[in-house]
């Protein structure tokens, strides 16, 4: 999914937030309700696969198998899951896919990421469009809500057939990436709209919505499983310093290399609040590994897919020199407002 928006212009925001007020920031963490489980880090690891075949599968016709080359999600070949439908966005190129797991008694969305994250980060912008028809004041970005609209009448058809076919099933939403921001929007939708207590299982996500977004979806029937890994740039925008806010709890696996897929319960911690800089919200730099990699290469069933790929107007540098500048506002913000 590709939006062509120019860059916004920012000044020159390096020096913001001394180091040592960020380090502080970094320690100073609220004590957390909640603990991860080996059941979370298992189902993690499974609703991946279904991440990863959105990749290779969004033109699946109905009735045909569910199958990724790479050996990207073997659990869910073995488990014959089936396609009910499957759609590409016409202006945005998102592509998803509904399926049914007859093995894991599920029907799951599984929306495509970006065909090119680094021109992403290059490109992003932070223009909001209003989902008030979910709560009042409700705003996601433009883009993701373009994206979600263009698939919305598809999905709910699938989703709906499903579950007249499978009343007992429970329904998941999934996805790597911008595809992730989509799912979201697309559970928030299926919980309000079909009143389906929907579980989402997001890998790398940004931010999607406001703060009038985050905590309606947070507290909406159904679960919220955002995994962030290391120092992902894609799950640390847009900035909170620009009113978008993640649905809570976060998920963050941290330890071994930007590329380590074997990773233990030891490395995935939990981090609360909308507004959290504890976890990957206040790390630095500009790691496209550690996005490209969750528990697995999560595109690799579509090398097309790369998230290096690069535009010649801006150097690794200058990105990174941005996206540390937005960081350090962040943890400068959340530091004001919760004094």
């Amino acid at each position: 999914m590709l939006f062509n928006v120019p860059f916004l212009s920012l000044l020159a925001l390096a020096s913001a937030v001394p180091l040592a007020d960020f380090s502080r920031a970094l320690n100073n963490l609220d004590a957390r309700a909640i603990s991860a489980t080996q059941t979370d880090l298992d189902n993690f690891r499974f609703f991946v696969q279904y991440a990863s075949a959105a990749y290779c599968n969004s033109e699946n016709a109905p009735g045909a198998p569910v199958v990724c080359a790479a050996s990207a999600c073997k659990t869910v070949e073995a488990n014959r899951a089936v396609t009910v439908a499957s759609v590409e966005g016409p202006k945005s190129g998102l592509g998803a896919l509904v399926a049914v797991d007859h093995v894991r008694r599920a029907i799951v969305l599984t929306v495509r990421g970006s065909a090119n994250v680094r021109n992403w980060l290059t490109n992003l912008q932070f223009t909001f469009s209003s989902c008030s028809d979910l709560v009042a004041n409700c705003k996601v970005h433009n883009g993701f809500g373009d994206a979600w609209a263009e698939i919305r009448p598809t999905v709910l058809d699938a989703v709906r057939a499903s579950r007249a076919a499978n009343p007992t099933y429970s329904v998941i939403t999934t996805g790597h990436s911008l595809g992730g921001a989509v799912a979201t929007i697309a559970a928030a939708y299926l919980r309000r709209v079909e009143n389906i207590p929907v579980d989402i299982y997001s890998f790398g996500s940004p931010r999607v919505g406001n703060d009038h977004f985050a905590n309606f979806v947070t507290a909406q029937a159904g679960a919220e499983f955002r995994l962030t890994h290391g120092a992902d740039p894609v799950s640390r925008l847009p900035p909170i310093l620009f009113g978008y806010r993640h649905t809570s709890p976060e998920y963050w696996l941290n330890g071994g290399s930007s590329s380590t897929v074997d990773h233990a319960l030891n490395n995935l911690r939990v981090c609360e609040g909308i507004a959290n800089i504890g976890c990957n919200g206040g790390t630095l730099g500009l790691d496209i590994d550690a996005h490209g990699y969750y528990l697995a290469d999560v595109s690799a069933c579509n090398p097309k897919n790369s998230p290096t790929a690069r535009q010649a107007d801006i150097s690794d540098a200058e990105l990174e020199q941005r996206l540390n500048a937005w960081v350090h506002q962040d943890v400068e913000w959340v530091e004001e407002h919760t004094a």
